[in-house]
């Protein structure tokens, strides 16, 4: 089906298609077949979200990319999958080779599907590419083949509800473990919750897994041996896991089933919990009277420190190109245009997502609409690995699984560890 590409679009924040733009009174010259029917043709593999784009996104969207396929001659249209169900269906598609795809949207995946991307990241313009992170391009480098651009700083931070905090008598946020179990603690009452995450998808960023490797570090512990073993079954393992098992009952019961970080954070939204860890994204939509009970009542903060200080993992949301590309050139344009410095500043203050061009960044007008980027960008100081390899999906399905035993206490957070480490250890094994 042709979706309309927008330059917002991102793995939450995606128009739903046709439907969506004809509602949005997008002009049907964008999206329709007949008006290209001698340009090139691109096709972009995406997560399909729940929530259409945000209000200003389709107004900005119709003129600027209006005039990219006018420059260009091409005509992009999308493939769009549910987020739950995107990683298999990438696998399944490249396994069969019936894909069309030039563009692929990644999260964390790049090493596992890098023998079928074409490595373009030394082909970027030389100002693109030194606005840019330099650890921005470590998530998407395997084997010594760079095959990806990410396209928004993305770090997990603390986010709290300052109402409560100042009922509660919390002039700070919590700066350690120790601070985080007692301020979730004295705000679970009456029906408030002090902690909310979604627990119930095991696997990938975003997944329990993913959380607790935020713990790992944070207590000084590593996932990998030097030689690819797994080093998490360990004190500082079995210690992060233990503070997660530890908010348990401070926690919103739902949190054990919610699948999506949306379920987690609606219930933040309608201030029924009063901290989470969440991505940047989460800023603007807690700003909307229209949908939020919290405007003006957010605080961000560093995710709190365990025993080795504080520490995150990044959401690694990148865009890649196929071997199979039939338009390897204009697919690298496209990516180029989601990365020019006007489209990231749309992006962010439309959106909520953080540039990842470091001047976009600095830019006074982002800066005021997005208090947290102070956050993110001080959370980037401070250790951080989401620990992608080729079998990324894999290793978190068995950590994840495992780590929601513990957390619905059918397990202790060591036998949980040391069950996982087995099935781990014979993933790594597999992989040579």
């Amino acid at each position: 089906m042709t979706k309309l590409w927008t330059p917002n679009m991102n793995r939450r924040d995606l128009l739903k298609g046709a439907a969506a733009g004809s509602a949005l009174g997008l002009a049907p010259s964008l999206w329709a077949g007949s008006a290209f029917a001698d340009a090139a043709q691109l096709s972009v593999f995406s997560p399909l979200p729940p929530d259409p784009a945000p209000p200003g996104a389709a107004k900005f969207s119709e003129a600027a990319f209006a005039d990219w396929q006018k420059a260009n001659g091409a005509q992009v249209t999308y493939d769009m999958v549910a987020w739950p169900q995107l990683h298999d269906k990438m696998a399944t598609t490249f396994a069969s080779g019936e894909h069309t795809w030039d563009v692929v949207y990644m999260s964390g995946w790049v090493p596992e599907f890098a023998h079928f991307l074409t490595p373009f990241s030394d082909k970027l313009p030389k100002e693109l590419v030194e606005d840019l992170p330099k650890s921005s391009f470590s998530t998407v480098t395997w084997d010594g083949q760079s095959s990806g651009v990410v396209f928004t700083l993305s770090l997990l931070t603390l986010f709290y509800n300052t109402e409560h905090f100042e009922k509660a008598g919390f002039k700070e946020p919590p700066k350690t473990w120790d601070d985080l179990k007692r301020y979730a603690k004295e705000l679970t009452h009456d029906g408030n919750f002090g902690w909310v995450l979604n627990y119930g998808e095991p696997a990938g960023i975003g997944g329990v897994a993913s959380y607790w490797m935020c713990f790992l570090q944070q207590a000084g512990g590593k996932l990998y041996k030097e030689d690819g073993t797994p080093a998490f079954n360990s004190p500082e393992g079995v210690a992060g896991l233990q503070c997660m098992v530890d908010l348990v009952p401070f926690s919103d019961p739902g949190s054990i089933s919610y699948v999506g970080i949306n379920d987690a954070t609606n219930v933040m939204t309608a201030g029924k919990a009063s901290m989470m860890m969440n991505w940047p994204f989460m800023w603007k939509p807690a700003q909307d009277p229209a949908s939020s009970k919290i405007v003006g009542k957010l605080g961000g903060a560093l995710l709190p420190a365990g025993p080795a200080g504080s520490a995150s993992i990044d959401g690694t949301d990148a865009w890649t190109i196929t071997k199979t590309s039939k338009n390897p050139e204009l697919a690298q344009k496209l990516i180029e245009f989601y990365l020019d410095k006007e489209v990231q500043k749309r992006q962010a203050i439309d959106t909520g997502w953080l540039p990842i061009r470091l001047s976009t960044l600095a830019d006074p007008e982002v800066q005021a609409a997005l208090p947290n980027a102070a956050v993110v960008l001080e959370q980037a100081t401070h250790p951080y690995d989401s620990y992608v390899t080729p079998d990324y999906n894999e290793v978190t399905v068995a950590l994840g699984t495992e780590i929601q035993k513990a957390l619905q206490g059918k397990s202790s957070a060591a036998d949980a560890l040391k069950e996982a480490e087995s099935q781990v250890a014979a993933i790594v094994k597999n992989r040579g």
